[in-house]
Parts: C-alpha cells; structure tokens; sequence
C-alpha cells in the first residue's frame, strides 16, 4: 500500500511538473501572441501606427499588463502622438480571449493629444457626427468598462503660435468603450488657475477614428474653485454647466456663484459676484469665446463678451472683454474699494469699458488694463460735508449765493478713462450741477487712495454775484479778469489728499492769469 502511495505521489509531482513546464511554454507563446493582438486591435480602431513595450500575462486571475503604449495617428510623426499611456492591465477570459471585447481595462499615466483637423482654415460650425455612424467607432476593440487615472487630455490647435487647450483628467471612467454608440463618462478633473474640481458625467462619442477631433461630447458638470489661488482676489466659486459639441470645438454654458468676492489688494469689502454664461471651447485655435457673460456684481447687472486666449511659451491665460453697463450701483463698487461709511457717493453709472488681463504671477491689479468711459445723470454725495459744498458752488454758480432752496443738488459726472499699474487715469473728468462745471484730468491711486487731478470750474454768473455784503464790491472790478472760456467766472482748482479725503485748492495764479 505505502509503494502504491509513494507511485500515485510521484506520478502527481511529475504531472505537475509537467504541467507548469507546459504552463510555461504556454504562457511565454501566448505573450507575443498577446502583444500582436492588441497592436493590430488598436491600429485598426484608432487608424494609428501602434508601438508597445512589455507585455506580461498572468493566469490566476486572467490578466494582460502592458506598458509603454504609443499610439500615432495616422503614423504622422509632426504632432504628439495621439496617445501615449505608461500602463496599463486588461482582465481576460478564456471564452473571449480572442475575441475584439474586453471586460475591464485599468490604465495609469495617459497622455492624449486630438490632433488638428488638416483643412481647418479658420472659424467652422461644430460638426455633429451622426450616431453610430461608420467613422471607425463601431469597429476593433470594445471595452465594457475602462477606468484611468492620471490622465492629461490636451486639444492640439492649428495655429502653432497658441498653447494647446489641457484638462488633467486624475480619474476618467467609460462604459462601452468602442461598441459604436456614445459611452457614458464619469470624470474628476484639476482646474489649476483659480484651482479647483471639476466633476464632469455625459456620453462620449462614438469614436471619430478618421478625424479623433470630431468626436461627440455631450454633458454636465460641476465647479468648485477657490478664487484667492490668484494673486490680488479672493472669494468661493461654484459653477455648474452644460457642454456639447465634439472635442475641438465644445459649446458650453452655465452659472456661477461667488458669494464672497474681493479685490484683496483694495481695502474694500466683499461683494457677492453671479454670472450666467455662454462660451464655445476652440480646440482648432486653443482659445475659449465667451459669447455672453451676463454679470451681477452686488445688485449691478452688466453684459460682457471676449476670448481667453492662450500664447505659445506663456503660462496661463488671456483674458479680454467688453464690458457694458446702464445701471452700476455706484455706492456698492465703491464698498469694493473703501470701507468708508458712508460710502463717497450714490447713483446709478453707465459703463463701456474694455477689460485685458495678460498672463502671468502678478496682483492682479497690478496685471489689469482697463479702458473706456462712465457717466451718472443724477449723482450725489452721501457725505454731507461733500455736498453741501456743491449746493453752495450751485448757489454761487446761479448768482444766489443766499438761495437755500437749492439744496441736495444732483451732479452729472462723465470720464474717459484707463487704469494701468493699479493707477486709475481720468481725462476730462466733469462734474456739471445746475450753475457750475467743474473740469478735471489727472490719477487716482486704488491703492494708495491718492488723489493728484488738476483743472478747472466754470460759473454761469460773474464772480461778484457768488458773493454777498462788502466781498461782491470788492470782487466786482475783477469780474471782467476771471471771465473767461465762455463762463461768466473760470477759476483754476487742484483736488489732492485720498478718495476718503479729498482737499480742493484754488490756484490763484493760475486763475488770474487765465492759465
């Protein structure tokens, strides 16, 4: 008995032995074999030369890992591969190992680049591939489900002078993956200027193998960003949106919530900032087209349209903008520049202005270009000091300097302006009440509050009739001497000291020598 036992014991250990030599054999064969298919697969799928590194098989469970992936479409050699990917592992079954279906692929360290359409010459619809149509997507390989982390998605434009548009995808997720029909998606993504997650879900494609920019994308997302990761803001973003259209082009619109926002640079307060937006993502120039910004900043609406644009060799983006406004609350814009209680002055603003921050580690305040022009009809000052000042200069202005039913007197202001370096710069800045203009050019400093404007004020009535008792006698034989540019009396002012306060002198020299 113990001899049979001893001979069914070696006969087994020899079987064994055997088999895992057969195993072996079997394995080292299925390797190359392996490593063909899934070239070839790719090829055709994608219409791309395919090179692959290692390829190893496990058995318990089965499995294929692969590294090294490069795929080039259409072996073009002149633009980034289509795809470059670092690893990746597909779980196997006997029953369809040579079959075109894989059940999962997991897939760690992908580069992909959408090349640029060759006959792209300049702005062009979106194009909208038919589903299921026979552009290659309904051929090759189908993944049921494929999982990838660490993914950077970057839309190659013809111009070479413009960056490519990049989303880093840190974990990606598509079902049905190559059957001919949109996969449904699932994506995390980094937004790294202000920085933020992006959630995004929809249908992709099918794959578009002849033109991989032509591929449908179809979706929804969400956005949530911290605005004090740029230089001179702060406040909470939250965004949420739709998208459409294929990869090179992607028309999107949406919503944004900032209940906090801020100029930190500026010893402001907060205001709350929502937009609704329409913008179309160009793959084919790497820059994105805000068509319709509607802003609400406080309980002010403008309208804003303009392109962030990228520039070869320069990180980040460009964005400029025409901004338009006929109603600015003036006392909330000036909550984002002072504290100052209450604020300077009150009154509804007209606004055309355009806007250019250039790239680039700067405050942004220190980066932004502002040019254009404002006007308020029917402006006045909260500060009491301030106006009655201006109902006496109206009263003077008249020739009723004892009038006290001139009171609470309106201004209408209007300026060109520009601001540069943090530097607001006006020309011909006025100021018109019923009875007087006042002129004014010159900077107005947002951060150091300084004030440096120099000008003049024009009265309809002679400089004697601005005064009362023995003054007007004394004046009188001056009035010929200060009339002058048109105005019954021209005096020559400087406006000095901080917006919170302001300090007017008269240059006397100036006035009476008509300068």
């Amino acid at each position: 008995m113990r001899r049979r036992m001893k001979v069914v014991a070696a006969i087994l250990s020899a079987a064994l032995v055997v088999a895992a030599v057969i195993l072996l054999v079997t394995l080292r064969q299925l390797e190359p074999r392996l490593h063909a298919w899934v070239t070839s697969s790719l090829s055709q799928s994608l219409e791309s030369e395919i090179t692959l590194g290692d390829v190893q098989v496990n058995w318990f469970p089965l499995r294929l890992t692969a590294h090294d992936l490069t795929v080039r479409h259409h072996g073009r050699t002149d633009i980034p591969p289509l795809l470059v990917v670092s690893s990746f592992t597909a779980d196997l079954e006997l029953a369809r190992l040579w079959s075109s279906t894989i059940s999962n692929v997991r897939v760690d360290g992908m580069e992909i680049h959408i090349p640029p359409k060759d006959d792209d010459t300049g702005k062009r619809p979106i194009p909208r591939p038919k589903r299921g149509s026979d552009d290659g997507g309904g051929s090759g390989l189908h993944v049921r489900h494929l999982t990838a982390t660490n993914t950077r998605l970057a839309v190659v434009p013809r111009d070479r002078r413009k960056n490519a548009r990049i989303w880093d995808i840190f974990k990606l997720e598509l079902d049905d993956l190559g059957s001919g029909t949109p996969s449904p998606f699932r994506a995390a993504l980094t937004n790294p200027i202000p920085y933020g997650q992006i959630a995004a879900s929809g249908t992709f494609g099918p794959w578009n193998s002849s033109a991989p920019g032509g591929s449908p994308l179809d979706g929804e997302y969400t956005f949530a960003a911290d605005l004090g990761t740029i230089k001179g803001m702060h406040g909470r973003l939250d965004a949420t949106g739709t998208m459409s259209g294929v990869l090179e082009q992607i028309a999107t619109r949406g919503e944004t919530r900032t209940p906090d926002f801020k100029v930190t640079t500026l010893d402001g307060d907060t205001l709350p900032l929502n937009t609704t937006y329409e913008a179309l993502v160009d793959g084919t120039k790497g820059d994105v087209e805000l068509t319709r910004v509607n802003v609400m900043l406080g309980s002010s609406p403008l309208q804003a349209s303009g392109v962030v644009s990228g520039t070869h060799g320069l990180k980040g983006k460009r964005v400029t903008l025409n901004i338009t406004s006929s109603s600015v609350n003036l006392a909330e814009l000036l909550h984002l520049v002072s504290k100052h209680e209450p604020p300077m002055a009150r009154g509804n603003v007209t606004i055309d202005a355009a806007f250019d921050l250039p790239q680039g580690d700067a405050d942004v305040l220190d980066r932004l270009v502002l040019e254009g022009s404002f006007r308020a009809d029917r402006l006045r000052f909260a500060d009491d000091g301030v106006q009655e000042k201006l109902d006496t200069l109206s009263r003077r202005g008249q020739g009723r300097p004892n009038d006290g039913s001139i009171d609470n007197v309106a201004s209408k202001v209007a300026s060109k302006f520009d601001l540069k370096n943090g530097v607001l710069r006006y020309r011909n800045l006025t100021f018109n009440i019923e009875g007087a203009t006042v002129k004014l050019d010159g900077t107005h400093g947002l951060t150091s509050k300084a004030l440096a404007l120099k000008g003049e004020v024009l009265l309809q009535s002679s400089a004697s009739n601005t005064l009362t008792g023995f003054k007007r006698w004394l004046v009188k034989p001056f009035d010929a001497l200060l009339r002058n540019h048109g105005a019954g009396t021209r005096l020559v002012i400087r406006v000095e000291g901080t917006q919170d306060q302001p300090k007017v002198a008269l240059e006397i020299g100036k006035t009476l020598r008509g300068q």
